[in-house]
């Protein structure tokens, strides 16, 4: 059986792709991308198109942002279903996830999926910069020093669990922020951190936002929170 590639194609600047990553697109028979409506567009497939010089065939695969895991189940199996057919075929396939494939990604449970309905698969998965990597990086704003704690983890249900979160390490990249971005900037603000603070939305995209919490405010719309980032440091003074 051919090969298939899981991808991580980085944050959204497409020249933060890895050379491994481009070359193994340029080697696939088919690319998949995943999307979250039907109608709406792959922002990996957006990416990697304005630097893929070879026409591909692509399939976009729909994963909506549903917690219904019965129903996630069935479109990753379904999913599974239809690039071991085309591997079968004679294809090889590369899947793209934005960021890391292994960091919150819809990769995890289609990695899962393949393996379960064919377990002699070959599989490689290749690394991409990671969305906060790229926020401290615009902004040069230090993640860990000597022996510091730094911690990734999405915006819990209740703020009060954040906030010892944040109370328990050094460093707190908070990710999947999306609707509750004002929730989480009142919560720093009160813990006396928003100085503390830099935030990255959509980051390496045309309209991306970049906040430094030493250097100004935060005035950013709710809608913002969709592929943000926060880091937080816990210091004061």
């Amino acid at each position: 059986m051919t090969k298939f590639y899981g991808i991580g194609v980085g944050p959204g600047d497409p020249e933060l792709l890895t050379i491994r990553g481009l070359n193994a697109l340029k080697s696939a028979d088919i690319i998949v991308a995943p999307k979250a409506r039907i109608k709406g567009e792959s922002v990996a497939r957006d990416i990697i198109e304005k630097v893929l010089d070879i026409q591909k065939e692509f399939i976009e695969l729909e994963f909506p942002m549903t917690k219904n895991e019965d129903e996630l189940t069935k479109r990753y199996r379904r999913a599974a279903g239809l690039i071991i057919d085309k591997m079968e075929a004679g294809n090889s396939i590369a899947y793209l996830t934005i960021g890391d494939p292994l960091l919150y990604s819809t990769y995890i449970y289609l990695l899962s999926a393949l393996k379960e309905a064919a377990p002699e698969l070959e599989i490689e998965t290749i690394p991409g910069i990671a969305a906060y990597s790229a926020t401290a990086s615009r902004l040069n704003y230090s993640l860990a020093e000597k022996d510091e704690r730094v911690c990734i983890c999405p915006v819990p249900p209740g703020m009060e669990t954040l906030r010892r979160v944040i109370e328990e390490n050094d460093t707190v990249v908070i990710m999947k922020v999306a609707k509750k971005l004002p929730e989480v900037l009142g919560l720093l603000e009160e813990m006396g951190l928003l100085k503390n603070t830099v935030l990255g939305s959509r980051v390496g995209f045309e309209n991306e936002k970049l906040i430094n919490g030493e250097a100004g405010s935060f005035e950013v719309a709710e809608k913002e929170g969709y592929l943000s980032t926060i880091i937080v440091r816990n210091r004061k003074g």
